[in-house]
């Protein structure tokens, strides 16, 4: 999940596309799959939408917590 809400995601990636002058401009310009853009604007998968911030130049990192097994926390 980003760390970016949702809504300013949602926003960030409609400007881009509003600026390069639609979807499939956009996705050519950076190299994205015009497919995940518009699941990005349409509440699609969380990897859409970190592909295309990436794809924008936002870091998106997915960050995994272990924790130790019971018994095994000393």
């Amino acid at each position: 999940m980003t760390d970016i809400p949702i809504g300013n995601a949602q926003s960030i990636i409609a400007d881009a596309v509003e600026m390069a002058g639609g979807q499939r401009a956009l996705a050519r310009l950076r190299g994205i799959a015009q497919s995940d853009i518009s699941q990005s604007l349409n509440n699609g998968p969380h990897d859409a939408r970190n592909r295309v911030l990436n794809g924008l130049g936002y870091f998106v990192a997915t960050v995994e917590v272990i924790r130790p097994m019971k018994g095994q926390n000393r």
